[in-house]
C-alpha cells in the first residue's frame, strides 16, 4: 500500500476510534452522573434566577418518616418524597400521612433496583408496581420519578415519555445515609448555597447492609431549614421548579 493510502488509513482509522471512545464516555455519563443529560428531558435543578431551594427524601417510609415530617412541620416547610414500593405496601399509613401533611408523593422504584442495566420490563414492573403500591395506600403519586443512586439504562427514558413522568435528579448529595451527625448533616446541605438547588436527604433505607436508622436526617432539618432561611432562601417542592413536570 501507497504511503499516502497508508497515511489516510492511519487517520481514518484513529478518527474512529476517537469519536468511539467519545460515545463511550458520553454514554457512560448519561448513564452514571445525574447532572448530566444529554435528552435534555430531566430536572436537574431549579432556576438560577429564584432564590428558591427544594428538599427532597428517599427511600421510605420507614419508622423514622414521622419524625421527619414533624421536623418539616415545625419548620414550616413542605418538601417531596420518593417513595418506594416495597416501603409503601409495608407503611401505607405513613404515605398517607406524608400527603396528608402537605408534602408531594413521587415514585422511587418497587424495590430501589439499580436501572442500569435493566431490560425494558423490569423498568416497567419497577414504575408500574411502585404507583400501584402507592395507590394502594390511597395517594396518587405524583408524576415525578427519581432513578435509585441516579443511574439511567437505555430503557428508562422511553419507559418515562409512555407514563408522561418528569425525572428528577439533583444538585447535592448530603450522604446523610453514613450517619455522620445531624451537625455534619446540617452544614453539607448548606455548605455554598445557590439558587434552585436540590438536596438529596432519606427518610428510609433501600440499601441492604447499611444502618437503616434515620433520626439524624429528622435532627438537621431545623437547622438545614434555618441557614437556609437566614440566607435569603425560600423553601419549595420538586414540582416547584417545573410546572410542567410530566409533560411528554
Amino acid at each position: 500500500m501507497p504511503a499516502g493510502k497508508r497515511l489516510a488509513l492511519a487517520l481514518a482509522l484513529g478518527g474512529g476510534a476517537a469519536l468511539l471512545a467519545r460515545a463511550v464516555a458520553l454514554a457512560a455519563l448519561q448513564a452514571l452522573w445525574v447532572r448530566f443529560d444529554l435528552t435534555g428531558r430531566s430536572l436537574r435543578r431549579g432556576p438560577e434566577h429564584a432564590r428558591a431551594v427544594a428538599l427532597t427524601f428517599d427511600d421510605g417510609p420507614s419508622g423514622d418518616t414521622p419524625a421527619v415530617l414533624d421536623a418539616l412541620d415545625r419548620a414550616g416547610v413542605r418538601a417531596t418524597f420518593f417513595v418506594l414500593g416495597e416501603a409503601a405496601l409495608r407503611r401505607p399509613d405513613l404515605v398517607r400521612e406524608i400527603a396528608r401533611r402537605g408534602h408531594v408523593v413521587a415514585r422511587h422504584g418497587h424495590t430501589h433496583r439499580k436501572l442500569l442495566a435493566a431490560g425494558p420490563a423490569a423498568v416497567a414492573d419497577e414504575l408500574d408496581r411502585c404507583a400501584a403500591a402507592i395507590r394502594a395506600a390511597g395517594v396518587e403519586p405524583a408524576p415525578l420519578f427519581r432513578a435509585p443512586h441516579g443511574f439511567r439504562g437505555p430503557f428508562l427514558g422511553p419507559a418515562l415519555r409512555a407514563r408522561r413522568l418528569t425525572l428528577i435528579g439533583w444538585t447535592r448529595g448530603v450522604f446523610d445515609t453514613a450517619r455522620p451527625g445531624a451537625d455534619v448533616i446540617a452544614a453539607r446541605a448548606c455548605r455554598r448555597m445557590r439558587p434552585g438547588e436540590i438536596l438529596l436527604l432519606h427518610d428510609g433505607c433501600g440499601t441492604p447492609g447499611i444502618d437503616p436508622r434515620r433520626d439524624q436526617t429528622a435532627a438537621a432539618v431545623a437547622e438545614i431549614v434555618r441557614r437556609w432561611r437566614a440566607a435569603g432562601y425560600t423553601f419549595v417542592t420538586v414540582d416547584a421548579f417545573s410546572p410542567h413536570a410530566g409533560a411528554a
